[in-house]
């Protein structure tokens, strides 16, 4: 989200998460140790080679393996962690999409409908092809810091940490959001309740947590391409642990206004040694006046 300085190219994607712009004034903060850098690589290389070979060859081989499932003292899955996940890019399209433009390749992470298309209505279809023009950038809740609603947050490019205090599981976004997840077998909330992160109940199915996710207030947008999901949208869940660090994640999403039929989306999460550190998505967030900019041209041109 909103890099300072950012170029105004129409079409330029919008960085999720603060993570990135974070690391581009590292980035420029760190150019001039860059001769530095690699006088340290040139003599760090010059030093492996004088090692003996069976020195350089340890700690080459394959990595070792993440162990069993980790378990609570009730022995449920112990997911608690910091994750990353590997969705192939889509928070840029759901589908498998070649790049575009300065749109990034996506590999798709549909899994269901077998051709691995997303099942639109027609209204659904031509909103989604219409936001990939520039100027509905501005459109997309999260260029505006708005949370990324569900199942996207789960696969935004930012990391998120896990937690489970007792009769809970909680999920802290990096980029500024949350998602309480009561196990205790409690009723959705009332129809007229809508939210952004819709209203999540859980329970455990042998050692996969399901999630089931209502009362959506049909705002949100699938990723930056512009995959629609409306309020009628019902959300099921399942973290599937594999081991001790990677984790299934599943999604089926029924719709009934926007789509044809259910679909389902499926990728990985690992589990990272690292914690969630501090976003500030509205501090110096350049790229929101970028995207208004690209629209109101769009719109100045309409008119004449």
């Amino acid at each position: 989200m909103g890099i300072s300085n950012a170029i105004p190219v129409p079409g330029i994607p919008r960085n999720e998460g603060c993570r990135v712009q974070r690391r581009t004034r590292m980035n420029k903060r760190n150019s001039a140790l860059a001769g530095l850098v690699a006088l340290l690589i040139a003599v760090s290389s010059l030093l492996f080679q004088a090692l003996p070979v069976a020195a350089r060859q340890r700690g080459r081989g394959a990595a070792a393996p993440a162990g069993p499932i980790r378990r609570l003292p009730d022995g449920k899955p112990d997911l608690t962690g910091f994750y990353s996940a590997n969705a192939g890019g889509a928070n840029y399209g759901l589908e498998q999409n070649p790049r575009d433009g300065l749109t990034p390749q996506t590999t798709g992470i549909v899994v269901d409908p077998p051709d691995k298309k997303l099942p639109y209505q027609p209204w659904a279809r031509a909103e989604r092809i219409e936001r990939e023009l520039p100027e509905r950038g501005y459109d997309d809740p999260t260029a505006h810091c708005f949370v990324a609603g569900v199942p996207r947050s789960m696969y935004t490019p930012s990391p998120y940490q896990i937690l489970q205090p007792p009769g809970y599981v909680v999920m802290l976004f990096e980029r500024m959001s949350w998602r309480q997840v009561p196990l205790d077998g409690r009723a959705h909330l009332p129809d007229n309740i809508r939210l952004w992160q819709g209203d999540s109940v859980g329970h455990w199915e042998g050692d996969t947590l399901v999630i089931d996710t209502t009362n959506m207030n049909g705002k949100t947008w699938l990723n930056e391409r512009g995959d629609v999901m409306s309020h009628d949208a019902h959300i099921v869940e399942q973290l599937i642990p594999k081991d001790a660090d990677n984790i299934t994640y599943r999604a089926t999403v029924t719709d009934k206004i926007a789509y044809t039929a259910p679909w389902t989306i499926e990728f990985s999460l690992r589990r990272q040694q690292d914690e969630v550190i501090e976003v500030a998505c509205h501090e110096d967030n350049g790229d929101l006046q970028h995207l208004k900019d690209v629209r109101d041209e769009a719109r100045a041109k309409k008119k004449k």
